[in-house]
């Protein structure tokens, strides 16, 4: 009898879905151009495809030919702002645990 129930509960740990033992937090990680180096990308923007930054806080941007190729428009203006705000709410930070602070 313990056998199985110990059959049993190795069989519920290694069959768990691993989406559901390791919640991931959605963030705003994109693959970006000039080797995957976004401050080169959000500094710059992609002259080569008609479109230079104007300012990477705001995500603004502006055309430099008439037919600009907007491919990577919307990672731009999702990315470059995403990386102006502080990570941590923009709160200093305060451990908890008195030993850290010491």
């Amino acid at each position: 009898m313990r056998l199985r129930r110990f059959a049993f509960l190795l069989t519920l740990a290694f069959c768990s879905p691993p989406a559901a033992a390791h919640k991931i937090s959605p963030g705003v990680y994109a693959e970006v151009p000039y080797n995957n180096n976004p401050f080169l990308f959000c500094t710059l923007g992609m002259p080569k495809d008609g479109w230079v930054a104007v300012n990477w806080r705001t995500g603004t941007w502006k055309p430099i030919t008439q037919y600009p190729n907007l491919r990577w428009v919307p990672t731009y203006v999702r990315i470059c702002p995403a990386a102006a705000r502080p990570a941590g709410g923009g709160q200093p930070y305060r451990p908890s645990d008195r030993a850290a602070t010491s």
